[in-house]
């Protein structure tokens, strides 16, 4: 089983995918859940990610074919080998990341431009994941969060607009599928509280 955690930054995204893989790991047994993130967890992608997240890139284009580059690499080294051994990956951040960050909070980018990238992950192979998990809060919570943990990274620094926005894809990206494998988490509230609400819902995905 393929999860993954999404939402803007400051959403609680890494403190409650380790809840969940510790929450799945009592369950199930600790080897048979893989907890994992993008970008950079794999050997070596470290690199990609030091370059995607930090400010030097000036590209237009650049750290999207960054992205999809080193989720290439990740699926192959990491979560593919995991799901075709039966074990559950719990993964921070994935395609819906990408499309949330770098295409449609963009009101630059045009709906063919959109299209396009939107079908890339399946025309390359990459696999769906059986559930998306988007953590949702408002940008005013995310950017108290953000500034309470001190050093920021590239997109962290990007302002309460442009989360708002990211906010808006993520939440167009769900009414687009339907539902369909989406779960959305009232993300607000302590992490306690939030991973009660998301425990509900993947018990009974399991």
């Amino acid at each position: 089983m393929f999860i993954v955690l999404e939402g803007i930054d400051g959403s609680g995204k890494t403190t409650q995918c380790d809840m969940l893989a510790d929450f799945l790991s009592a369950r199930l047994g600790r080897s048979s859940v893989v907890r994992t993130f993008e970008p950079g967890d794999w050997d070596g992608g470290g690199i990609l990610r030091d370059l995607s997240l930090g400010g030097q890139l000036e590209g237009r284009w650049s750290r999207f074919f960054l992205f999809m580059a080193d989720r290439c690499e990740h699926l192959t080294r990491v979560i593919i080998p995991a799901l075709e051994e039966g074990r559950v990956v719990i993964c921070d951040r994935y395609t819906a990341s990408t499309m949330a960050y770098q295409v449609l909070s963009d009101p630059q980018v045009s709906d063919e431009i959109a299209g396009f990238m939107s079908r890339l992950p399946a025309c390359l192979g990459m696999p769906e994941p059986d559930a998306v998990i988007l953590l949702d809060v408002d940008a005013g919570t995310a950017e108290a969060r953000m500034r309470a943990r001190g050093k920021r990274d590239f997109f962290e620094t990007m302002g309460r607009d442009y989360f708002e926005r990211v906010r808006s894809a993520y939440l167009t990206q769900m009414e687009s599928a339907a539902g369909e494998r989406w779960m959305l988490i009232d993300a607000s509230g302590s992490p306690d509280e939030v991973f009660e609400r998301i425990s509900k819902r993947v018990l009974e995905l399991l």
